[in-house]
């Protein structure tokens, strides 16, 4: 009727969906570009402020008070055809087992650095915590709309610490100080934004293309090391064909070998739409990966492997309370799969349960 409509839920295959974290130091701008992803693919039909209180990610009325995540949320965004589950960590210390909780659940991990504050002691711990649980990952520079803000410097900065595997995919371009646009390294062309994270192609231009080059020579080596073929061809001068570049990164950055460095504005939701791009694209999707647990029969070691042939079983990593709902948990299915009213076993308390309701 016209008094309502119905909403089909999509089911999106393993293949079509990233469990991405996002950390990095507290303040750094994790909320506000969460909540600028979700406005760019129509989640909110606003953008949301956390000086205003009114972010979809920090609910907590102590979040909105403080200014600040305290606890972490998963902000589920659909860009093309490929689910996104956001999944923003707290920064400060003070809730790191709030930040464990995400790195059990994603796959992958994007830290951000603010352009303006540059590596901080969250950005190196958010690194450790990548570092222990395996995750490939890449950094976002945001605030590049300040006036002091200078991705180069963060550039430097990070590969002074973690070495040869920093490698840009962008390079700003700024018009009398302003940040009006970047060039995309991977594919050498110039974009300057139009209307939040929509741009237009452009020329390189001039004062950008000394680094830009350097930028490009990182990713180049990069691509060479991955096959001895790939790396004859680099040695012959061959040219690289965009395929060639594309999979070679990819495999890359999941093996842990390259780390992305992206840029853009949260506030003004400028970059959103090529990280959006990137997480598809070099991120892997659950099934590409590995994941083990214990069978409690046999106590010897069980592949779940997100295999959906296998028995079902599934992680809790975080359970809510809520004043309207109730108490409800989120499930990351680590094989087979979960129905509503199935009986499964808790193994913290050792006991069947049946499931209630599934969201």
């Amino acid at each position: 009727t016209n008094d309502w409509e119905v909403v089909l839920m999509e089911t999106y295959k393993y293949e079509k969906i990233r469990n991405v974290a996002l950390l990095g130091h507290g303040g750094c701008g994790k909320t506000t570009l969460v909540e600028a992803m979700a406005y760019v693919t129509g989640v909110t039909n606003r953008l949301g402020k956390v000086e205003d209180g009114n972010t979809i990610s920090d609910y907590d009325k102590e979040e909105a008070k403080r200014l600040f995540s305290i606890n972490t949320s998963v902000v589920p965004v659909i860009w093309e055809d490929t689910k996104i589950n956001l999944i923003d960590a707290p920064g400060y210390f003070d809730f790191a087992g709030e930040l464990e909780e995400a790195l059990y659940a994603c796959d992958a991990a994007v830290i951000v650095v603010s352009a303006k504050a540059g590596i901080e002691v969250g950005t190196t711990k958010a690194w450790e915590y990548c570092e222990k649980h395996k995750l490939p990952r890449m950094f976002f520079v945001t605030d590049m709309d300040d006036d002091n803000a200078s991705f180069r410097q963060v550039v430097e900065n990070l590969t002074e610490v973690y070495g040869k595997k920093i490698a840009p995919f962008h390079s700003p371009i700024r018009e009398s100080g302003k940040f009006v646009g970047f060039v995309n390294v991977v594919k050498m062309a110039g974009r300057r934004f139009t209307k939040l994270s929509e741009y237009e192609e452009c020329e390189i231009p001039d004062y950008s293309k000394e680094y830009v080059d350097r930028y490009r020579e990182t990713l180049l080596d990069a691509v060479a090391e991955t096959s001895e073929d790939l790396m004859e061809k680099y040695f012959n001068g061959e040219e690289f064909t965009p395929q060639e570049i594309s999979t070679a990164l990819r495999s890359s950055v999941i093996a842990r070998d390259i780390v992305p460095v992206l840029m853009g504005s949260g506030v003004n939701a400028q970059g959103c739409k090529m990280l959006l791009l990137a997480i598809e694209k070099y991120f892997p999707s659950p099934n590409k990966l590995v994941i083990t647990g214990i069978n409690q029969k046999t106590n010897t070691t069980f592949a779940a492997d997100y295999d959906a042939n296998k028995p079902m079983t599934a992680r809790v990593f975080k359970t809510i309370a809520d004043p309207f709902i109730g108490k409800f948990s989120l499930i990351k299915v680590c094989s087979g799969v979960l129905k509503a009213d199935d009986v499964v076993y808790n193994v913290d308390k050792e006991t069947e349960e049946k499931l209630s309701r599934l969201y």
